[in-house]
């Protein structure tokens, strides 16, 4: 993370030039169009022509993936310059507000130099700081991403047929990965304890009901008590059979591609939100979806899709609450045509569900998550559940 004294030294100018030079070699990479596509001479045939196509065809790959990488780098070194240049104006005025009311700034603190300024100033001068400084580390943060996927290969031409298609995919690159870390910030829960859950009598006659016992996270189960207290074993069933359903509607949608991390499991979350919405209401909805995401053998990448799936299909239940099941899960469906939904793509992004094809998503099932996420612990902290359940 970057200090004050290093801000202070930033030079937006250099950085711009950094863009510049990229910005050229990207030209002249896709002038090369006109070259690779008149490369084969007309009416040559044989095994030296065949060995030549086959040659080109490497060498085109090669300028494709190249292209979009010079891309990728000059976007996201474009976007750092122009960020730059924002927070360098913004440090130096907070250092003539700093002076100008007996304040200096050394090392990210607010240092008192007079007893011209107030309690006030001192606050906000220190918000103003760590803001600055919060900026800074996002721009950071950015511009390592991007460049580390460049160099291992992490940035390719996604099938583009020409340079230029490919230098766009290149641009595409750094949006969805600045995409992506915003919706992790945004959509994550601390973890919770887990117990197994139903228990006691109250497991035993579950079970005689067809109630099966899981392992659920410590706020699953205060929730799914205080129903069973409202509604006794008929409530858990109903309850059950609402998340049975969202499984099995799953199934046959996007002939059931990505039922793990991909199209079907959208579906499948904001499907079951929905109809929990619509049964016991939004809030009590909510707060069990987020409840849910708090298993600590969840990782956060997934945790994030599920909660922006969840709202997603919360949302859609409010905005038809008459709507039948089979409204709702066509409704659903086409939210995820849409891409108003998110899906973990092959190299671990979230990325709209319009954007890539079913069946193109992460394979989970060949190359799990990891089970132990100690990060997750200093996530939001819903603390513990207190909706009612409408209908009750």
């Amino acid at each position: 993370m970057a200090t004050w004294s290093e801000l202070k030294q930033w030079q937006p100018d250099v950085i711009g030039q950094v863009g510049d030079h990229l910005s050229a070699q990207k030209r002249q990479v896709i002038g090369l169009q006109d070259e690779l596509d008149g490369a084969t001479p007309v009416g040559w045939t044989g095994k030296a022509s065949e060995a030549a196509a086959d040659d080109l065809r490497a060498r085109r790959q090669e300028l494709e993936e190249l292209a979009a990488r010079l891309s990728a780098a000059g976007k996201v070194v474009d976007d750092s310059e122009q960020s730059a240049r924002d927070l360098v104006r913004s440090v130096e005025a907070t250092e003539r507000f700093a002076a100008r009311n007996g304040y200096r700034i050394e090392n990210g603190t607010v240092v008192k130099t007079s007893d011209v300024g107030g309690f006030l100033d001192i606050a906000i001068l220190q918000v103003e700081v760590q803001g600055i400084l919060a900026r800074a580390a996002e721009i950071d943060t950015e511009l390592n991403s991007v460049l580390k996927r460049i160099l291992s290969n992490g940035i390719g031409d996604a099938g583009a047929t020409t340079l230029a298609a490919a230098a766009t995919v290149g641009e595409d690159h750094v949006v969805d990965d600045r995409r992506h870390r915003e919706l992790l910030e945004k959509y994550q829960v601390k973890t919770d304890g887990t117990t197994i859950w139903p228990s006691g009598l109250t497991g035993w006659l579950a079970e005689r009901r067809g109630i099966r016992k899981e392992r659920v996270t410590q706020a699953e189960a205060e929730m799914l008590d205080d129903l069973q207290m409202r509604k006794g074993l008929l409530g858990l069933k109903e309850f059950g059979d609402i998340r049975q359903d969202a499984l099995h509607v799953a199934e046959g949608k996007f002939d059931g591609r990505g039922g793990t991390d991909g199209h079907a499991d959208a579906f499948r979350h904001a499907y079951w939100n929905a109809l929990m919405t619509q049964r016991y209401g939004e809030e009590w909805a909510r707060e069990f979806a987020t409840a849910h995401e708090r298993n600590p053998s969840s990782h956060h990448i997934p945790v994030s899709m599920d909660l922006h799936n969840n709202e997603v299909g919360r949302s859609i239940a409010q905005a038809n609450p008459d709507a039948s099941p089979e409204q709702l899960a066509t409704l659903v469906e086409q939210a995820v045509k849409d891409g108003k939904m998110v899906v973990i793509d092959k190299n671990d992004t979230l990325v709209p569900s319009n954007e890539v094809p079913p069946g193109e998503t992460r394979e989970t099932k060949k190359t799990p998550w990891p089970t132990d996420n100690p990060g997750r612990n200093d996530d939001h902290d819903p603390g513990k559940p207190s909706a009612t359940p409408d209908q009750y």
